[in-house]
């Protein structure tokens, strides 16, 4: 019997009360296209997916949705696939698996943080070019020369 579904929003897998979901659900469950959630199958992120014996579609289950919300969860924090497959291949709780876990997580924290100081130094470069042509546009011309001199300096860190 094929009863027509209620559209889902974004929520996590352990309020889904299907045993049987379709790509369409869970993609709007955990935010991720269909496609990728066929490409995450196929270079194996996600153990290959059962199918519905009468329609040949994909049926998820319970499982399978609790996998893809943490690899959605690692993408969205902007690990690699490479990163995502060794956190995700690392089941468990033993003292290897957990240590390699905090060992990769912290070293993507630190690269986040590093991210972070460029993406600021950029900000600021940006906002003393801004105030700098304000400075132009009201005819101050001694705050832009202070300002020219300054983003130079902001400049000159960004490289």
């Amino acid at each position: 019997m094929n009863e027509a579904r209620a559209p889902r929003t974004r929520r996590s897998a352990e309020h889904a009360t299907d045993a049987v979901l379709t790509v369409q659900e869970v993609s709007r469950i955990t935010g991720l296209s269909g496609w990728t959630l066929r490409y995450y199958e196929k270079i194996g992120l996600i153990d290959p997916v059962a199918r519905d014996a009468s329609s040949g579609h994909r049926a998820y289950t319970r499982a399978d949705l609790a996998r893809i919300e943490s690899l959605a969860h690692l993408r969205a924090a902007g690990l690699a696939i490479e990163e995502m497959r060794a956190l995700m291949a690392a089941r468990g709780h033993t003292p290897e698996t957990v240590a390699m876990k905090i060992e990769m997580l912290a070293a993507h924290s630190q690269a986040l943080e590093e991210e972070m100081r460029r993406l600021a130094a950029r900000k600021r470069y940006i906002d003393n070019r801004v105030a700098y042509w304000r400075a132009v546009q009201a005819g101050d011309d001694a705050e832009a020369a202070r300002l020219e001199t300054q983003g130079r300096f902001l400049g000159e860190k960004l490289s």
